[in-house]
C-alpha cells in the first residue's frame, strides 16, 4: 500500500466499518501489507489510481519551444546535479574570476568553487523538510520538481523515501493580494479526483501528509511578491510538519525564508548532456538509426564547440534536440542558430513563463530591438577590451551611457533595474560572483559581438587589428554568417575575405616570411604546377607539398627529440588540405611515416618505418601530386636501404648515419634544402597558416560569396603573390 492509498482511505471512512477504518488510519508503516476487504480494496486503488492519472496528465507532461507535441517528462528527465551554496555569494573580482577562467581552457563561466559538490537534487529532496531549489532560466527548476512529485507517486518504487501525496502549485498564479494557500491545495485535490476536498486537506496538513511544491516565485508579479512570501512563511509556520520544496530563478533571491535549505541547480556537464540526447532519441526507429549517437558526435566536433557551450543549460539543450530532429544535422550557418537561441531567452521563454510585470515596470519604452542594441553595444565593447566579467557598478555604467546616445531610447530608465531585469528575466547576463557579472554563455557575447560589428560596418577594421588572435575564431565565423548585401558590386563576405587574405600576405613580407616562407611556398608551387591530371586541387597539392617539406626540413634539426612532435610541424597544412575533401589517409600516413622515421635515431630502427615512406610516396604516385618527382626511383632507393637498417646493438653514431641516409635519398628526390626551427613553424602557423584555415572555416558558413572572388582567392592560396 502506497502513501497515497493510506491518505485516500480517509475519504472513504464512511463506508468502511469503525473496525476496517481504524486498522487503515494506523498503518502508519507504509511498506506492509494488511487484508482489507475486497470491495474496500477496489475503492482505495480506484481512487489512487484516479488520482495518480490526474496528477501525472496535469504535471507529468513537458511542452516547450512551440513543440508540436507535449512529451512525458520522465522519459526525457535526466537526474539533476544541485549545489548547496551560491559562487554568487562569494567575494571575489572580476580580474580574479578572469583568471580562473582561463586557466579551465574551457567555454563555460561557470566557476566550480571548492566547496560546490554537486549532489543529486533527490537527494538533497530526501533529506531536507523544507527546500529553496534557486537557479537560472531554463535550468530545469520546474521540471525538478514536477519529477519530486511523480517519484512520489511511484511509492516503494520510487526514489522519494517519504509517503506523502504531492501538491504542485504554480506561484505564477498568485496575483492577488488575498492569497489562500489552503483553498489552492483544496482545487488541486478536487481537480485531481479527490471527494470530500476540505475535510481531506484539513486533516492531511493536521497530519503532515502532504509534500507541497510551490514552483516559480520569481513569476509572482513584484508588487504582489512580499505578499507572497510572507503568506507562504505564515502557512509553513502553521503547517510544519508537512514538508516543502519552492523553486525561484536565483537572481531573485532577495530575501531567505525561515527553516528553509537553500540549493542551486547546477548545469548539465557533459554526461548529463549526453543522458538527455539518449532519452530524447529513444524510439525504436531511432535506436535503430543511432540517431542520439550522430547528434552527440555531431555536436562534440570542434566545429560545433560554441553550440555546445549552450547544450548545457536544458532549455537550450532542448531546442538544439529539436533543430536536430529535423534535419539531423546543425545549421552549418551557426548565426541563424544563436539568434534562435537569443530569441528564446529574450521573448519565447519569458513568455511562456508569463514574466510580464517587470517587463510593464521597468521596459517601458525599452523594446527588444533597443534591448538588442544594448546589449550588442555592451558585448562588443568588453570582447574588444578581452573582458569577459565586469563589475556590477562598470556594468551599471555602460547602461547608462547607451541610453544617453541612443535619442530613441527612454533617458529616464535605472540602470541598475535594467541590469536586475535583464538577469531575472531573461539570464543572459548573470552574476557569477558577488557584483561580478558575465553573459550567460560566451556562446551568446560572441554573437553578440559579431552583430555588433555587422550592423556597424566594423569588420575591416576588426580584420586589421584581431585576425589572429584565437578567441575571435568564433566571432569571425559569426560575421561572416551574418554579413548581407553588396559594396561597390562584390557581396560584403567577399570584402572580408579579401581583407584576410591581404592580412596574410603582409605576413610574407615580414623578415620570417622573406627568408623562410616564401622559399618554401615557391618550391611547393614548383613542384605541382604540372600535375595537371591530378584530381586534388591545385591549392590541396600545394598543402601537401608544404606539409612534406617542412615535416622533413623541421625534422632533421630535432632527430632526437620525441618522435610525434612532428605531428604539430604539419597539423595545419593537412587541415587545408582537408578542407578540400583531400583523403584524411594523408594526414595519418605523413604523420606515421615521419613519425617512425625519427624513431629509427631512437634506436627503434625497422623495416615498417621505411614502409611508411613507401605507401606515402605510393599515394603521391596515385594521386599524381608531384609530377617532377620519380616516385619508382625514390621507392626502389627505399627498399635498397632497408638492407641496412642497424641491428640493437648499433650505437648512437651508427643510428644517426642510416637517419641520415634515409632524410638523403628522401628530400633529395623532393629537391628538399629547406630548413624551420620549432620556434620558427609556431610562428608562421599562427599568423600566415592560421590565416588561411580562417578563410576557408569564413567562405564555408557564408551565406553570399561570389565564385569568380573566391576562385581567384583560392588560386592565389599558399602561393608568393
Amino acid at each position: 500500500m502506497t502513501g497515497i492509498e493510506t491518505a485516500i482511505a480517509t475519504s472513504v471512512a464512511g463506508q468502511l466499518t469503525k473496525f476496517g477504518w481504524d486498522v487503515i488510519s494506523k498503518n502508519e508503516f507504509l511498506n506492509q501489507e494488511i487484508y482489507i476487504g475486497k470491495s474496500v480494496q477496489d475503492i482505495l486503488y480506484h481512487l489512487y489510481d484516479q488520482y495518480a492519472k490526474n496528477y501525472r496528465e496535469r504535471h507529468g507532461q513537458v511542452s516547450v519551444l512551440r513543440m508540436s507535441k507535449a512529451m512525458d517528462l520522465e522519459s526525457i528527465y535526466v537526474n539533476v546535479k544541485c549545489l548547496d551554496n551560491f559562487a554568487r555569494d562569494y567575494l571575489i573580482d572580476s580580474v580574479t574570476l578572469e583568471k580562473r577562467f582561463r586557466e579551465t581552457n574551457q567555454r563555460q563561466f561557470r566557476y566550480d568553487f571548492e566547496r560546490n559538490k554537486r549532489k543529486d537534487g533527490l537527494t538533497f529532496a530526501n533529506d531536507a523538510q523544507y527546500l529553496m531549489v534557486f537557479g537560472g532560466p531554463g535550468i530545469g527548476k520546474s521540471t525538478f520538481l514536477r519529477k519530486v512529485g511523480l517519484e512520489v507517486l511511484k511509492g516503494n518504487q520510487g526514489n522519494y523515501k517519504h509517503r506523502l501525496i504531492p501538491v504542485f502549485l504554480e506561484l505564477k498564479k498568485f496575483k492577488e493580494s488575498i492569497i489562500n494557500i489552503q483553498a489552492l491545495i483544496e482545487k488541486e485535490f478536487e481537480i485531481c479526483g479527490f471527494p470530500d476536498v476540505q475535510k481531506n486537506v484539513s486533516q492531511k496538513l493536521a497530519e503532515g501528509k502532504l509534500l507541497i511544491l510551490l514552483d516559480g516565485l520569481d513569476e509572482v508579479p513584484t508588487e504582489n511578491r512580499e505578499n507572497v512570501i510572507g503568506k507562504i512563511q505564515d502557512f509553513v509556520d502553521q503547517y510544519k510538519q508537512n514538508r516543502f520544496i519552492l523553486s525561484c530563478r536565483t537572481a531573485a533571491r532577495t530575501t531567505n525564508l525561515n527553516r528553509f535549505i537553500n540549493i542551486e541547480v547546477a548545469e548539465f556537464d557533459d554526461e548529463q548532456i549526453q543522458d538527455f540526447i539518449g532519452h530524447w532519441f529513444d524510439s525504436e526507429a531511432d535506436k535503430e538509426a543511432e540517431t542520439a549517437k550522430n547528434c552527440w558526435e555531431l555536436l562534440t566536433q570542434s566545429e560545433y564547440e560554441a553550440a555546445k557551450d549552450l547544450a548545457h543549460t536544458p532549455l537550450l539543450l532542448t531546442f538544439l534536440c529539436l533543430t536536430y530532429r529535423r534535419t539531423l544535422s546543425f545549421p552549418t550557418n551557426r548565426s541563424s542558430l544563436y539568434e534562435r537561441a537569443l530569441r528564446i531567452f529574450l521573448e519565447e521563454w519569458s513568455a511562456e513563463k508569463q514574466l510580464t510585470s517587470h517587463r510593464n515596470l521597468v521596459y517601458e519604452g525599452l523594446n527588444i530591438d533597443l534591448e538588442e542594441g544594448l546589449l550588442s553595444e555592451i558585448a562588443y565593447l568588453n570582447f574588444v577590451e578581452d573582458r569577459l566579467f565586469l563589475e556590477k557598478r562598470e556594468l551599471v555604467k555602460q547602461i547608462k551611457a547607451h541610453l544617453q546616445q541612443n535619442l530613441q531610447a527612454p533617458k529616464t530608465l535605472d540602470g541598475e533595474k535594467i541590469l536586475k531585469t535583464i538577469e531575472l528575466e531573461q539570464g543572459i547576463l548573470v552574476e557569477q560572483a558577488s557584483d561580478v557579472y558575465s553573459f550567460s554563455h560566451l556562446t551568446l557575447q560572441e554573437y553578440l559581438t559579431a552583430r555588433y560589428i555587422v550592423e556597424n560596418d566594423l569588420y575591416e577594421n576588426i580584420v586589421k587589428n584581431y585576425l589572429t588572435e584565437t578567441r575571435w575564431h568564433e566571432v569571425f565565423l559569426l560575421i561572416s554568417g551574418l554579413l548581407r548585401g553588396k559594396v561597390n558590386q562584390l557581396f560584403k563576405a567577399d570584402h572580408l575575405l579579401l581583407a584576410m587574405e591581404k592580412e596574410a600576405n603582409h605576413y610574407l613580407k615580414t623578415s620570417l616570411g622573406k627568408s623562410k616562407l616564401i622559399p618554401i611556398l615557391q618550391w611547393a608551387d614548383e613542384m605541382t604546377k604540372d600535375s595537371l591530371d591530378s584530381p586534388i586541387k591545385p591549392v590541396g597539392r600545394r598543402a601537401i607539398s608544404y606539409a612534406i617539406a617542412i615535416a622533413n626540413a623541421n625534422g632533421i634539426a630535432i632527430t632526437y627529440a620525441n618522435p610525434y612532435d612532428i605531428a604539430n610541424a604539419i597539423i595545419y597544412a593537412i587541415v587545408n588540405a582537408n578542407a578540400y575533401d583531400i583523403a584524411k589517409v594523408y594526414a595519418r600516413t605523413i604523420a606515421i611515416a615521419i613519425a617512425n622515421a625519427y624513431a629509427i635515431s631512437n634506436a627503434n630502427a625497422n623495416a615498417y618505418a621505411i614502409e611508411k615512406f613507401v605507401k606515402l610516396a605510393n599515394l603521391l604516385a596515385k594521386d599524381r601530386t608531384f609530377s617532377r618527382v620519380n616516385i619508382p626511383q625514390l621507392i626502389a632507393n627505399l627498399e635498397v636501404l632497408k638492407l641496412g637498417i642497424p641491428n640493437d646493438k648499433a650505437n648512437k653514431k651508427e643510428r644517426q648515419e642510416f637517419a641520415d641516409k634515409l632524410f638523403k635519398i628522401w628530400n633529395g628526390a623532393f629537391s628538399l634544402t629547406h630548413e624551420l626551427s620549432i620556434e620558427e613553424l609556431q610562428k608562421i602557423d599562427k599568423h600566415y597558416f592560421y590565416i588561411n584555415r580562417l578563410i576557408l572555416d569564413c567562405k564555408k558558413v557564408a551565406v553570399n560569396i561570389s565564385p569568380t572572388v573566391w576562385q581567384e582567392i583560392e588560386d592565389r592560396m599558399l602561393r608568393v603573390p
